[in-house]
Order: C-alpha cells, then structure tokens, then sequence
C-alpha cells in the first residue's frame, strides 16, 4: 500500500526518510517515489533518485512544481495559480493500495490553498503515514500536537520516525511522546550532511542502521 511521509515542520527528515526506504526496499517491494507537491526546485526527488540509485522510472512527476520555495498556497498565488485540493485527492485516493512512497510538503498544518490544509489531503486520502519528528529540544510539544492533529482527522498514523542524535535527553523526549501520544517510535536515525553524501556511502549507511527490525517494511506491504 502507498504511505505518506509527513512531518511537523520543514526540513525534519522526510526526504532523509523517503530516502532511506527507496534505497532499502525500492527494488525489491517494487516501492514507487511521489512528491506531488515541490516548491522551489526539483531537489527532493532530484535527491531521493541520486541517493537511492534507482532509475527515474521508479519516480512519478510531481503533481504541482512551483517556483518559488515557499508555502504551497503562496508559491501558487505567486504564479496565478491555485492548487485544485479535490483533483489531487482524488488522484490520491486512486492510488492508495499501490507500492508508492508520498512525500509531502512542508509541516502537517501547511496550507495548499488559503482554506485547505497538508493534513486534510492526507485525511481524504486515506493513505496511512508516517510521522517525521526531531529529538531535539521543543520536539515534545511540536510532536504531540502534530500526533492530536493527525488523530482529531481519523488519520491512519502508523507510527513516528524519530530524526537526531540519541542521548540521555532525546531518548526521554521520545519516550515521553510515545507514553504521551500512544504512538509507536519506528525507529531514530541520524546521517550528518547526508544530502550531499555520496551514494555508494550512504546506501552503506543504509543498509547498516536503517529498520534492521523492518518495522518500515511491515508497513508498506
């Protein structure tokens, strides 16, 4: 089934996520790589395609690409546009029960059009995610209140991915939220520069430390 990659802000982890599951699992589940929303360049799926190593046929064109990097509804409104929020679910919904990894843009709460929120696409959907969180300090209050925004919708959260170096006080921290949330961690992870890794390093680095347990992979199929 496909799963969508959200997160509770930008630039927690979701490409780093997205990633990881295409180098790990793209092959051999068949798993395809969806952004349907990019602001600013190509970069995230120019990333996921250059660290996986896969052939761009693994990776379907994004829905709306738009220039400037900024919020979706504004980056739109920039270029006299609007993002039509119910083609988009619809085509979604359509392809809920297939192998493809959906990255979103941006938080869970970011806007596609000024009355149509990241987390509302998700809902109507109904493809199950993948929360992205930080491990860092302030990652309580924003993880626990992505987790009631996702659950106040009736989303199918299958657990959160946890991005930052383990210590003492991120390890409580993950803890809390998970005791706090009821959601389980998926596992924690952290690569250092790893957008401007080079592949055969980072495919290493994969398959080292990544899902050893295939929680993720459980997931997906």
């Amino acid at each position: 089934m496909a799963i969508f990659i959200g997160a509770t802000g930008t630039d927690v982890g979701k490409t780093l996520l997205s990633s990881l599951i295409l180098c790990k699992y793209g092959k051999s589940l068949g798993l395809k790589y969806f952004k349907p929303i990019q602001t600013g360049d190509d970069s995230d799926r120019v990333t996921v395609m250059n660290l996986s190593g896969l052939h761009e046929n693994y990776f379907l064109k994004n829905y709306y690409s738009l220039a400037f990097a900024g919020s979706p509804h504004y980056s739109a409104e920039l270029e006299g546009a609007e993002i039509d929020t119910a083609e988009l679910s619809r085509h979604l919904y359509s392809i809920r029960d297939q192998r493809i990894v959906v990255e979103g843009a941006g938080g869970l709460l970011v806007p596609l059009t000024r009355n149509f929120l990241t987390a509302e696409l998700i809902r109507q959907s109904e493809i199950p995610m993948i929360l992205v969180a930080p491990v860092s300090l302030g990652a309580i209050n924003q993880t626990l209140l992505s987790v009631e925004a996702i659950q106040s919708r009736k989303i199918d959260l299958k657990g959160i991915f946890f991005i930052g170096v383990p210590d003492k006080t991120t390890e409580d921290n993950i803890r809390t939220i998970t005791e706090w949330s009821g959601v389980n961690s998926l596992g924690t992870f952290t690569l250092n520069s790893w957008e401007k890794m080079g592949r055969e390093r980072f495919q290493k680095e994969c398959l080292l430390r990544f899902d050893l347990e295939e929680t993720i992979q459980k997931i997906i199929v």
